[in-house]
C-alpha cells in the first residue's frame, strides 16, 4: 500500500493531540503530504509563506509567545537549508520549534538527483532533537512509533528548549488517490479529538543553607532580570523576593518582567562611572538570560567582586564573565521558601536609586525637548508610551533593543531575538507574534534589518492583527560609530572605507517596498509628524518610515 498522505496525516494529528496548534507551510512538491494533512486537519492554524527563512522566524514569534512549538513545513533541498538562522536562534533564544522536512527516499541520494541534498543532521548541534522517519510504512508498529515521535518531538522542543527535526522522505507518487484523500478527509472531520493536557511542574524551592546566609547578610541586594520568553520568565519569582527584599529591579527590554521596584533610566545611570561606584550592590540576584545592554556589561565587569546567584527558566549556560558560582534552574511556577530569609536592605538603598532614576528621566526628558532634531530617541520615547498594553512589541537587534533601554519604556509585553542577536528575520518574528496572540505588534526595526527581511512584507499583508512596523531610517548601520575601527579609520583619513564597509547606507525607496506589498506607508521626518501619530487607530499592517537625524540621535546618547 502506498498512501504518503496517510502517513503524514497520522503525524500531523499526532501532533495536534499533543497540543501543537500552529503550522507554516512553504510551498513544494517534495512536501506534498505533508503540506496537504496539514491544509485538511481543522486542528491547526496554517499560514503558506513563500520564503524559508521568513516562515522560521514566524515559527520562532510563535514559539516565543505561546511557549509551544509550532510546525515548520518545507520541501526538499535549500528549502530546509534556509530555516538555519531560524533554527539557530530557536536554540540561542531557548524557543521551541518542530521541523517537518521532507526529503528524497534514500535510493536518490548521493547520485546527483535533483533537489537533492544530504538532510540527516542538517542543522548539526543547533537542533535538540533529530529522527529520520524514513520511508512510509504501514504496520501497526510503524504508526506506533511515528504517534511516539509526535510526542518526542513536542516534548524535546520545550523541554530542551530548541528545534526538534524530523526528515520524512517520500517517494512517487505523492499525490494520494481520490479514495485515500476521501479516507482523511472523513477521518478529520468525524473524530474528537482530546487535546494532551501537560499541567506545568510546580515546586518549592528551598536555596539552602549557604545561599540564605549570602542573602541575610547582604545589605545591598540588586535584581537583573535579562531576556527570556514569556513562558520561561519567572517574573513571580522575581516580584515575591524584589518585595521580600525591598531592593531595586533592572529589567533590561525582552526580560518580559513587570516588578513595582523597577528602575527605568538604569541605562543612563550605569553608563556613568561615578554613579556605577555609588550604586555598587553587595549581592546581584540575576534571572534570565544573558542582560545584552552594555551599561549592565560595564557595571558586572566592574563589580567582579560582587556575588551572583544566577535564576534561570531552562538548563543553559548564562555567563558571560564566567565567574556566576550559584545557578539554580527552575520552572515558572515554582516558589521559594522565604521563611529564613531577613530582609537587610535600607529604605535608604532602595531610594538612593529611586532618587537618581528621577533625576536621569527629567535629564531624559529635558534633553529631548531641547531637540529641534528627530531622534532615534524620540522615537522610543514617544512611542512606547502612546502604546496601550493590548500591544505587543518586537525590538530588533543593533540599536533598537538598546535604543528602548536608553530612551523607552521596558514592558512585560516586548519580544527580543537576543539568542543569537541577529538582524535577520525580525519583521517574521513579530508576524508570528500577531499570529500566536491575536494581537497587534509595534516592531521597532532598523533601516537595515527591515531590508534583510522584506520578504516578509507579503506576509503582514495577510495578518487578520496589524504589525506596525517603525523603521528608523539613519543611514545604515550607525551602531558602528561606536566602535574604535570608526575613529581609527577616520583619523587616518580613511573614513570612506568605514561607510563602504560598516556604515553600508541604503537608499532603497521603502515607500516603494511598502507599496510593492499593498501596506500602507506613514513618512515620518519632524518632530510635530511624530507627535501626531497615531498607531491605535491602524487596523492593518502599516509601514512608519522615520527619518531621523543619525549625528543629533549620536550627541544625544553621548550626552545622556
Amino acid at each position: 500500500m502506498h498512501n504518503p498522505l496517510q502517513w503524514a496525516a497520522d503525524l500531523i494529528d499526532s501532533l495536534c493531540v499533543q497540543g501543537v496548534k500552529h503550522a507554516i507551510i512553504s510551498p513544494g512538491s517534495r512536501s506534498t503530504p505533508l503540506a496537504l494533512a496539514a491544509a485538511l486537519h481543522p486542528g491547526l492554524s496554517k499560514k503558506v509563506v513563500l520564503d524559508e527563512r521568513s516562515a522560521a522566524f514566524m515559527a520562532l514569534g510563535i514559539g516565543k509567545e505561546s511557549g509551544m512549538p509550532a510546525l515548520l513545513i518545507c520541501t526538499s533541498g535549500t528549502a530546509v537549508a534556509n530555516y538555519m538562522p531560524g533554527v539557530t536562534e530557536a536554540k540561542e533564544s531557548g524557543t521551541p520549534m518542530i521541523v517537518l522536512s521532507a526529503d528524497r527516499p534514500p535510493n536518490l541520494r548521493g547520485i546527483g538527483s535533483s533537489q537533492t541534498v544530504d538532510q540527516i543532521k542538517i542543522f548539526g548541534d543547533q537542533a535538540v532533537f533529530f529522527h529520520e522517519a524514513g520511508e512510509p510504512a504501514y504496520e501497526r508498529d510503524d504508526i506506533a512509533r511515528l504517534k511516539l515521535l509526535a510526542g518526542q518531538a513536542v516534548e524535546e522542543s520545550i523541554k530542551k528548549c530548541g528545534a526538534a527535526h524530523i526528515n520524512l522522505p517520500f517517494r512517487k507518487p505523492l499525490e494520494p488517490t481520490a479514495d485515500q484523500l476521501k479516507e482523511v478527509i472523513d477521518t478529520f472531520e468525524s473524530q474528537t479529538k482530546h487535546i494532551k493536557k501537560v499541567d506545568a511542574p510546580s515546586a518549592t524551592i528551598h536555596l539552602g543553607e549557604e545561599l540564605i546566609k549570602l542573602i541575610n547578610q547582604s545589605e545591598k541586594i540588586l535584581i537583573l532580570a535579562g531576556p527570556a520568553n514569556p513562558n520561561s520568565a519567572l517574573n513571580n519569582q522575581l516580584n515575591s523576593l524584589s518585595n521580600l527584599l525591598n531592593c531595586p529591579v533592572i529589567a533590561e527590554p525582552g526580560s518580559s518582567v513587570s516588578d513595582n521596584h523597577m528602575i527605568g533610566r538604569f541605562d543612563t545611570l550605569l553608563r556613568n562611572q561615578d554613579i556605577q561606584k555609588e550604586l555598587k550592590p553587595d549581592l546581584i540576584l540575576q534571572f534570565g538570560d544573558q542582560p545584552f545592554t552594555k551599561p549592565i556589561l560595564s557595571a558586572l565587569e566592574n563589580w567582579d567582586d560582587v556575588p551572583v546567584i544566577q535564576f534561570l527558566g531552562r538548563d543553559t549556560w548564562q555567563d558571560h564573565f564566567k565567574k556566576v558560582p550559584h545557578r539554580i534552574v527552575l520552572s515558572p511556577n515554582d516558589s521559594f521558601d522565604t521563611r529564613q530569609i531577613k530582609a537587610r536592605s535600607s529604605e535608604k538603598w532602595l531610594k538612593s536609586w529611586q532618587t537618581r532614576n528621577i533625576a536621569a528621566a527629567g535629564r531624559l526628558e529635558a534633553s529631548l525637548k531641547n531637540s529641534s532634531k528627530l531622534t532615534d530617541g524620540h522615537i522610543f520615547n514617544t512611542i512606547s508610551k502612546k502604546l496601550p498594553e493590548s500591544w505587543n512589541i518586537m525590538l530588533s537587534n543593533s540599536f533598537p533593543a538598546r535604543d528602548m533601554a536608553q530612551f523607552g519604556v521596558t514592558l512585560k509585553n516586548q519580544f527580543v531575538n537576543r539568542g543569537a542577536a541577529g538582524i535577520d528575520g525580525i519583521l517574521s518574528t513579530a508576524a508570528g507574534i500577531t499570529l500566536s496572540s491575536s494581537k497587534p505588534v509595534c516592531c521597532f526595526v532598523g533601516d537595515l534589518a527591515f531590508l534583510h527581511d522584506s520578504n516578509a512584507l507579503f506576509s503582514l499583508k495577510q495578518l487578520q492583527n496589524p504589525v506596525v512596523s517603525v523603521v528608523i531610517n539613519n543611514g545604515g548601520g550607525t551602531i558602528f560609530n561606536m566602535l574604535p575601527v570608526y575613529k581609527m579609520l577616520k583619523d587616518q583619513g580613511k573614513a570612506h572605507l568605514f561607510e563602504e564597509y560598516f556604515l553600508t547606507p541604503q537608499d532603497v525607496d521603502i515607500q516603494f517596498l511598502a507599496n510593492a506589498s499593498k501596506l500602507p506607508y506613514i513618512r515620518v521626518e519632524h518632530l510635530d509628524d511624530l507627535d501626531a501619530l497615531d498607531l491605535k487607530s491602524m487596523k492593518t499592517s502599516t509601514v512608519v518610515e522615520c527619518i531621523t537625524d543619525a549625528g543629533a540621535s549620536m550627541n544625544l546618547r553621548e550626552t545622556l
